[in-house]
């Protein structure tokens, strides 16, 4: 970049001409810059798989991470880890087999209770026991546990009664059985027998006594089958195949403050394997070779359609900057890839179409968007995301000098992308499986892209002072310090500025152009005129013409000439953008003044006496469309006002032939205009000049005039200059030194000529210019001393309707009749 910087001083600054070494040494610097490019876009890309985040070999089971741990590159293993927790929660899932209902179990129990209810008889019916001797032979049952209330109530029933109850505990206790008991179950069946016991026992004791008996009766009936239950078990684990798992480039694996498991470890220990052996060097190429795609394409285009950025290394560096810094929050942010959903990469369009308009910002998306995609993981979804709301938010922002453009175009943005997250997303609007969070984050994206579009367009216009819609929309107020010095101290320069600036501006317009840029810069293309404005004819007012009193041409090309570099040193101190800089250095080309006729009369006719370069605006020929319609505007505005034409086709043929001559002269061949430009832009300028200059209905002089009217009258109708039969550039003509005629009668003077050709203003005699020494280095009054340093002159004034016999065009906007020093 700095090899490019100094070239493109060389060549454009001080003329020096681009030689093979120079060219080489461009071609050099070109090829640095696209491989450090392609150097940063890699390792941006390629970021997690050439730096991990944290050393791997540092991370134990256990330990604690201190931040977001990545996967540099996609992988894919089998996890014994994974597997093994599979399968241990498969064969935890099988319960315990048991065998069927043993019935042996069934008959026991009831033979038991046969047994039992025969002996309670015995009790019962025994006649000479008493009551407590009954009571302590009941609970000599072992089988039994029951109390006393219940015994109390076996002793009290009447034989019927028990004969019942004998019945329904048998039937009770082998209907229970019938189903298989297993030890865990013998609580939940016990609750339940009450609902078991015949209605027939309503009454709360004989139910109790019931269900107390059978529940001490009950047993389970079925048992765990342990090698049944161990080969279902082995069986699970078996079932469970070996578990895969898959990491994502990018994809977090362990996030900051989280402790190391055992399935991050392996993960990581997988890491520490296959990535920086096998997967990494594939990362980079895969990265290196979109990164050259991308480059290809940006430059293929800029260089056919663009070229001019080339050529201002400031504004390529800027655009240069916005890409990487996008590329590079894409980077930071896109850790987890969710997040470039909420990205605003489209705000770099936005900008783009701020500095270059919305062809070239269309293409930087395009190129973006393949380096995002292939960062999240060769991401189709991601691509046409970043494509689609980039190009459509440049397409949809016109006015980028009204901030409500920029919301306007963040609110399309945000429908675009709403529409592609549901293009590529649709199966989710069913189940809501996350769609409403991407639609959320659609929308959040075109807002931000807004928001940090207009921020990052106060930083470019501040920073880089680059010629945004927000800075020229700034100098073209009427406050500025600079216009308001032209305003007071060239009045004149003024008003010419600002009738080029309306020609500007509609010829570009017409064209396609930058009307915007082209506008300023004709307001401040000739603020160098403020440095000596009483050598310019349109601030001499009736004062004279300070040439002719020096009748010096090579002074006189000085003074001309300087407006020129004057006025872009005026421009670097007020930091006018450099494009500004360079029209006001463009906008004369490389003519040649007509003091060069001059100094060749004053020669004695002989050219080769006369250095024409000393004559000859520095240049360089406008650079583009915009410098080369100034050119032009410039030029006709000046004659046109200088000569007065009465019709419309007068202005015609004073614009077709001011257009063909400069084209004729070369000084349109570096500006890319093209004839059918040229031809619209000379169709714009007649018809803008014809309602500025459009001829004036003379009225008669009233019968009776007032004294103040007379005098106003007088002034008027004083002989006017007559009109050169050449053209350009007229506000650099000294006028043609006359000698006043005699006093013209009041009738002539309440008619004036309709013709300003055919009569002659003399000098005001009450201005006294001053004597000036026929000394090249002598002052002049009221004018400093001006050695003119040819090698650092950036610019140029005047134009060019004729050559000399050396090739060189000849301005002959200063035709100087009057006789000739002698001394010079």
């Amino acid at each position: 970049m700095i090899v490019l910087w100094i070239t493109d001083t060389l060549e454009k600054h001080f003329r020096v001409a681009p030689s093979d070494t120079m060219r080489a040494l461009q071609w050099s610097a070109y090829a640095l810059a696209a491989a450090i490019f392609l150097l940063f876009t890699t390792v941006i890309i390629a970021f997690d798989s050439i730096f991990p985040s944290q050393s791997l070999e540092s991370l134990q089971i256990g330990d604690i991470a201190e931040e977001d741990i990545h996967a540099p590159v996609t992988m894919e293993f089998e996890s014994t880890v994974l597997t093994e927790q599979r399968r241990q929660a498969a064969e935890d899932s099988v319960r315990t087999i048991f065998d069927s209902p043993d019935p042996t179990v069934v008959r026991q129990q009831s033979l038991l209770a046969r047994q039992i209810f025969d002996f309670i008889d015995n009790v019962r019916l025994d006649p000479y026991a008493s009551r407590e001797q009954k009571i302590d032979d009941l609970h000599q049952i072992n089988a039994l546990t029951l109390d006393d209330s219940v015994i109390q109530r076996i002793l009290d029933v009447d034989d019927e009664t028990w004969r019942a109850m004998d019945e329904q505990v048998v039937s009770v206790l082998e209907r229970v059985m019938r189903d298989a008991i297993r030890e865990t179950d013998l609580a939940t069946v016990r609750s339940q027998l009450p609902t078991q016991v015949s209605i027939r026992f309503s009454d709360e004791s004989d139910l109790a006594a019931i269900v107390a008996i059978v529940e001490d009766l009950m047993r389970p009936n079925s048992f765990e089958n342990p090698e049944a239950t161990e080969q279902a078990r082995l069986a699970a684990r078996e079932s469970v195949a070996p578990q895969t798992r898959v990491f994502e480039r990018g994809q977090i694996i362990v996030r900051a403050g989280e402790r190391v498991d055992e399935l991050a470890f392996e993960a990581l220990q997988q890491l520490r394997v296959s990535g920086p052996a096998n997967r990494r060097g594939e990362e980079v190429v895969r990265s290196l070779l979109a990164s050259i795609v991308v480059m290809v394409m940006l430059g293929l285009y800029v260089g056919r359609f663009h070229a001019d950025l080339f050529d201002d290394l400031t504004l390529l560096a800027v655009l240069t900057a916005i890409f990487m810094i996008t590329l590079l929050g894409a980077r930071i942010v896109g850790g987890d890839t969710q997040q470039f959903y909420r990205y605003p990469t489209a705000a770099m369009a936005l900008l783009y179409v701020v500095v270059t308009g919305p062809e070239l910002a269309i293409m930087a998306i395009v190129g973006i968007a393949i380096l995002m995609g292939v960062m999240a993981n060769e991401s189709l979804e991601i691509s046409t995301l970043v494509t689609s709301g980039g190009a459509i938010g440049a397409l949809t922002l016109r006015r980028s000098e009204r901030l409500n453009s920029y919301f306007f175009a963040g609110f399309i943005i945000a429908v675009t992308n709403v529409v592609v997250i549901t293009i590529f997303n649709l199966e989710l609007l069913s189940s809501d499986g996350g769609f409403s969070g991407l639609f959320v984050d659609g929308i959040f994206n075109g807002a931000l892209a807004g928001i940090a579009a207009i921020g990052g367009m106060y930083v470019i216009t501040f920073l880089f002072n680059l010629p945004t819609s927000l800075k020229l929309i700034e100098l073209s107020q009427p406050n500025q310090p600079l216009l308001q010095r032209l305003i007071r101290e060239a009045p004149g320069t003024y008003q010419h500025s600002l009738q080029v600036a309306n020609l500007s501006e509609q010829a570009a317009n017409a064209i396609g152009a930058n009307a915007d840029l082209v506008r300023v810069a004709a307001l401040y293309h000739d603020i160098g005129k403020m440095e000596n404005p009483a050598f310019f004819v349109e601030n001499q007012g009736d004062v004279g013409n300070p040439h002719d009193v020096l009748n010096d041409p090579y002074r006189s090309a000085d003074i001309i000439i300087s407006h020129v570099t004057d006025g872009d040193e005026m421009a670097k101190h007020y930091h006018l953008p450099q494009a500004i800089r360079e029209f006001i250095c463009q906008h004369h080309g490389t003519s040649v003044l007509y003091f060069y006729q001059q100094a060749v009369a004053q020669a004695g006719g002989d050219a080769s006496e006369v250095d024409i370069e000393h004559f000859t605006y520095p240049g360089p020929r406008p650079q583009s469309r915009e410098a080369g319609i100034m050119m032009l505007a410039d030029s006709c505005e000046a004659t046109i006002r200088a000569r007065r034409p009465t019709s419309k086709q007068e202005i015609a043929e004073i614009v077709e032939q001011i257009i063909d001559n400069k084209r004729r002269e070369g000084q349109l061949d570096d500006s890319n205009l093209t004839l059918n430009d040229l031809k619209v832009i000379r169709n714009t300028f007649v018809e803008m000049l014809q309602a500025v200059f459009h001829p004036r209905i003379n009225y008669p002089a009233a019968a009776k005039p007032r004294q103040a009217e007379t005098k106003v009258e007088s002034m008027t109708s004083s002989p006017a200059v007559e009109a050169p039969t050449v053209q350009p550039d007229e506000e650099t003509r000294p006028t043609k030194p006359t000698k006043p005629k005699k006093p013209q009668t009041q009738a002539e003077t309440a008619t004036p000529k309709t013709t300003t050709a055919e009569v002659k203003r003399p000098r005001p005699q009450a201005v006294d210019i001053p004597k000036v020494p026929n000394d090249d280095t002598a002052p002049l009054p009221e004018v400093p001393p001006l050695q003119r340093n040819r090698e650092h002159h950036n610019d140029a004034d005047g134009l060019a309707d004729t050559s000399n016999t050396n090739g060189k065009p000849v301005d002959e906007a200063a035709t100087h009749d009057e006789p000739q020093s002698e001394d010079k």
